[in-house]
């Protein structure tokens, strides 16, 4: 009887998480500049960016005066030059802007293309990875994975909390502190955990 429960309260537990997870799949939120700055002249935006890990799925958005800036998606050399002669996509200017960061990845380089903005430091550079990259440390799961799919378990990734494979071929990465994807993927690791914990003692 008590094996029953315990086995009731796992398939709960379960299906909450995969609710929790599939949030934390679509991709992190990263708003440009914060906490503390904007996309703006006073912010670091360098400094900024060095402190996301940025993934496809993952998304930018931009929170400005529009009465006074824009963002503009270019290339390396409208970046380094500060030119939005050759952008790689439309200027957007509604002053809350989201950038999908979908596609391969690699570098993407946006400034703001009003007037000498972008010298005054108003340019972005970051660098996209792949969902998988910079995780090393697998923990092993207690069931096989069917062959071909990922084990099930949990990767401590650098720079952000641990993937959960919760299923094979179904993957949740980390994300940066402040972005809106960090509580969901800590719920989902303590849940699973619990979940995992109860399944050894059952």
């Amino acid at each position: 009887m008590a094996s029953s429960l315990l086995a009731a309260v796992a398939v709960v537990m379960a299906a909450e998480a995969a609710t929790v997870f599939v949030g934390a799949a679509s991709g992190a939120s990263y708003t440009v500049g914060e906490p503390g700055g904007a996309w703006d002249t006073q912010t670091n935006l360098t400094a900024w960016a060095s402190t996301v890990d940025l993934r496809r799925g993952d998304q930018l958005v931009f929170r400005y005066d529009a009465s006074a800036y824009d963002v503009v998606e270019v290339t390396r050399a409208g970046y380094l030059s500060c030119s939005a002669a050759s952008p790689v996509s439309a200027a957007l200017r509604t002053g809350n802007d989201v950038v999908r960061l979908d596609g391969a990845a690699g570098w993407r380089y946006f400034i703001c293309g009003v007037q000498g903005r972008c010298a005054a430091g108003m340019k972005l550079q970051v660098r996209v990875t792949d969902a998988g990259a910079g995780c090393n440390n697998t923990l092993p799961s207690l069931a096989p994975a069917p062959p071909g799919a990922p084990s099930p378990g949990i990767t401590i990734c650098s720079g952000g909390p641990p993937t959960v494979i919760m299923t094979p071929g179904v993957i949740s990465y980390g994300a940066a502190p402040g972005s809106s994807a960090n509580l969901s993927s800590s719920l989902l690791v303590a849940m699973v955990s619990l979940l995992l914990g109860l399944i050894v003692f059952v």
